[in-house]
């Protein structure tokens, strides 16, 4: 299958990195200065200890499309989908299928309203990168993906989908229930980012500080309630996974954001503006949400 990928970040560069090390034909679709980046250097891998490799890769910018692909990844930050979209609306063919690895769950209703929801996946990634100067840096190797279907009827070769994605240090599965996959997720980014970069710290130190733990519990507490009314309420299971998580006094975890934002990169401050605004749509009062997203306001304006 050909795959073109969508973005050249830390996630769109390291899961298309290692299709191409695979021997899967893929092509990169990035903006011109990308393009130069990745024709003279390839995509940069920085594993945690140290070691640089270089994966020579095919990339081309919007106008230089002159087909079709079997499978569209796309991977950009939520803000940029709708340009994503117009850039290889061409490069998709009647048989093409979109895997969107994207935070939040907004671009969802873009995708199928541009393509329709048969050629639409649900998609979820969990890897821990970041971009640094054009290096993605794997702070833990490895990656899965969950794709399903979003309607009722079949999307297709999603099986098919899932074992060409599936390489070494890539996993893709099939779930059944990709929807609430997704939301969980947009609970578990939302969550560790508004709490970390809020209080300026990774999970274990806020945990152990008087005060942190209340602050996690009321931030679950926002996000569960914006999540019910939008028909996606956490499950006790997941509710329970994520506050250990918020609340584990021995981890060092920051998520990409938070990275971000003390390396002094621009952080992804739409993915919190996409659950503050359904919050204000159903009326909710989100003060720590809000609060964080503020924050990470004031730090994009002076990066």
């Amino acid at each position: 299958m050909k795959v073109l990928v969508v973005g050249a970040g830390a996630t769109g560069g390291y899961i298309g990195a290692q299709l191409a090390r695979a021997g899967r034909e893929v092509t990169f679709l990035v903006h011109p200065a990308t393009r130069d980046r990745l024709t003279r250097s390839g995509v940069q891998i920085r594993s945690a200890d140290g070691t640089t490799t270089s994966v020579s890769v095919r990339a081309v910018t919007a106008d230089m499309l002159d087909r079709t692909y079997d499978v569209v990844i796309l991977a950009v930050r939520s803000d940029a989908v709708p340009a994503a979209i117009d850039d290889f609306a061409g490069a998709f063919g009647e048989d093409s299928i979109i895997v969107p690895v994207v935070n939040g769950v907004a671009h969802l209703d873009l995708l199928t309203a541009r393509f329709g929801a048969r050629r639409v996946c649900g998609g979820a990634a969990q890897l821990v990168t970041s971009l640094d100067a054009g290096v993605v840096q794997e702070i833990r190797p490895g990656a899965t993906i969950q794709i399903g279907q979003l309607d009722s009827g079949p999307v297709g070769r999603l099986a098919e989908v899932a074992t060409t994605l599936t390489v070494e240090q890539v996993t893709a599965t099939v779930s059944d229930d990709i929807v609430a996959v997704m939301w969980t997720k947009f609970a578990f980014i939302t969550a560790t980012a508004a709490l970390t970069c809020l209080l300026r710290s990774t999970i274990g130190p806020i945990a152990r500080t008087p005060g942190g733990l209340a602050t996690a519990d009321t931030l679950l507490d926002e996000i569960a309630a914006v999540m019910d009314t939008a028909g996606h309420g956490l499950d006790p299971q997941s509710r329970a996974a994520l506050r250990a998580t918020l609340t584990d006094r021995t981890s060092t975890f920051g998520p990409s954001m938070f990275r971000d934002l003390v390396a002094g990169r621009r952080v992804e401050a739409s993915v919190l503006g996409e659950l503050t605004a359904l919050a204000r749509c159903a009326g909710l009062a989100t003060p720590l949400l809000d609060a964080a997203l503020a924050g990470i306001q004031v730090h994009n304006t002076e990066v």
